[in-house]
């Protein structure tokens, strides 16, 4: 039996194979990065990325888009977080850590220990390593 080549796209870039049939970590590498360090999305209708686990076997289909992603590594008042979305808005990141956003403030902590207040509607971009902070508001809601 002969099997068509089938076309995939991983992070932007063309990609053929024969066998119809494969591990997500499989699809990492042959991305071109480290399934240790990257996790695998397949792109569906409208864009919406499904999360695939590293052991799952995936049937593919030709013109199958995929992209990868590695957890950002963050913390909030010391308590590790991660995400693989790295823009967050601060009110998303308060909630995540069960804070409400009206009664709490988020700040980032600068290179030399300094704080800049984020505000709540305010996308971030989050890089690995970073360390926010959280302090109650006082006098209300902002």
């Amino acid at each position: 039996m002969t099997i068509n080549a089938l076309h995939l796209t991983i992070d932007g870039h063309q990609h053929t194979t024969k066998d119809a049939d494969q591990l997500a970590s499989d699809l990492i590498l042959l991305g071109g990065k480290d399934p240790a360090a990257y996790d695998l999305f397949r792109v569906g209708h409208g864009g919406v990325e499904d999360h695939v686990k590293d052991r799952q076997i995936l049937n593919l289909q030709d013109g199958d888009r995929f992209v990868t992603r590695s957890k950002v590594h963050f913390t909030v008042d010391g308590e590790p977080q991660t995400s693989w979305d790295d823009d967050l808005t601060a009110a998303a990141i308060l909630r995540r850590v069960g804070l409400d956003p009206t009664q709490y403030d988020l700040a980032r902590v600068g290179g030399h220990g300094g704080t800049a207040v984020l505000p709540a509607d305010d996308v971030i971009t989050l890089h690995d390593g970073d360390e926010f902070v959280t302090a109650k508001r006082i006098g209300g809601v902002a």
